[in-house]
């Protein structure tokens, strides 16, 4: 809608400049304010997200181990130089491949609990009310993604690794089964 107001205020302000007569000139001035006005409001809703208010959705799942239900273990990719982490968490065991968490607009806490759990608060803009909705509605920001944080509550036995440091147990495992093998030859 706020285009259509545009684009009318336009065509008025036109209209006024380019036809004499008794007023236009007062009738030019108040359409090329509101040409300015809703080209402010346009700019306003893309940047500020204006007309909008934030919505957040808090899902709960159970936390399963990454790895195998044997081993309770936690485990993160360190992206560049390793203050960036992709979690890769499990929510049931017949979970073939774990979900990864994202790095756009994320945050991620790790705390100790005594119940395994992650907590995602998914965090979006969405209209105050129907006017805005109405007005701002052509350009599909409705739902729009702001941010999503990542809550792992990890009991006190688990670990947490990346995933060269789950790398590097799992080759000594092995190390030590080929040894074990050995000594009961």
């Amino acid at each position: 809608m706020i285009i259509l107001i545009l684009i009318i205020a336009a065509i008025c302000f036109i209209y006024f400049n380019v036809i004499p007569g008794k007023g236009h000139t007062i009738c030019a001035w108040i359409s090329l304010a509101f040409v300015a006005l809703t080209i402010v409001g346009i700019v306003e809703h893309d940047y500020s997200h204006y007309g909008m208010k934030t919505k957040v959705e808090t899902s709960s799942h159970q936390l399963v181990s990454s790895v195998s239900p044997k081993l309770p273990i936690l485990l993160y990719q360190p992206l560049g130089n390793g203050t960036e982490k992709v979690y890769l968490y499990k929510t049931d065991n017949l979970q073939k491949k774990p979900k990864t968490t994202s790095t756009d607009h994320t945050s991620i806490h790790v705390t100790r609990s005594s119940t395994p759990k992650v907590v995602i608060k998914t965090t979006r803009y969405v209209y105050k009310d129907s006017f805005n909705a109405f007005m701002f509605g052509v350009f599909g920001h409705n739902n729009e993604f702001k941010k999503r944080q990542y809550n792992f509550y990890v009991p006190k036995n688990w670990q947490v690794l990346s995933t060269s440091q789950l790398k590097t147990l799992q080759a000594r495992m092995k190390k030590m089964e080929a040894q074990i093998k050995l000594m009961h030859k």
